[in-house]
């Protein structure tokens, strides 16, 4: 019987495209969404070849959590893809949210209703109001989306992070 790749990166074959969680076929990585999962040699777990994140399995509830981090990921094998796990943290993430929007906007508002106050004078050249207030936001914004990028480790920040990891290793080791 031939195997054939299918769309997740897991290798399935051509009678059964859905299939069980098991500890000796690979996987794609849920979490870089890159590397691929392979079951570890003597351990219950399975590791990715890019992200180096280690994942413990439970077979029969079909689930993968990940062993390496602090944040509690979970993810659920539907047969042909990963698919997330309801967080238990939700206080956590209304928390994330509520200081995020405060961290982008505060700031913003206070810079908009300075330049509403004090106006800058029609004389002077050198006034952006306009653009300091966008770039308070975009500045802001950006620690927001780092903030939000940690906390739910999405796989393009995820990937994104290890290739500069790697990069920054291969420039070191030159000099």
């Amino acid at each position: 019987m031939s195997q054939l790749p299918s769309t997740n990166g897991a290798v399935a074959s051509d009678s059964n495209p859905s299939r069980q969680l098991a500890f000796h076929d690979s996987y794609r990585c849920p979490m870089c969404c890159h590397g691929q999962l392979s079951g570890l040699t003597l351990m219950d777990a399975f590791a990715c070849d890019f992200c180096r994140h280690i994942f413990t399995a439970n077979l029969s509830a079909q689930s993968l959590q990940v062993a390496d981090s602090a944040q509690p990921m979970a993810w659920r094998w539907n047969g042909q893809r990963w698919r997330a796990a309801q967080r238990a943290d939700l206080e956590v993430t209304a928390l994330i949210w509520l200081f995020g929007l405060s961290l982008a906007c505060f700031p913003t508002g206070i810079i908009a209703l300075s330049n509403y106050i004090f106006p800058p004078l029609e004389s002077s050249s050198q006034s952006f109001p306009l653009v300091w207030t966008g770039l308070t936001f975009l500045i802001h914004g950006s620690l927001v989306f780092w903030l939000l990028a940690e906390h739910y480790q999405w796989p393009p920040y995820i990937t994104a992070k290890i290739r500069l990891r790697r990069l920054s290793e291969r420039l070191s080791d030159r000099q």
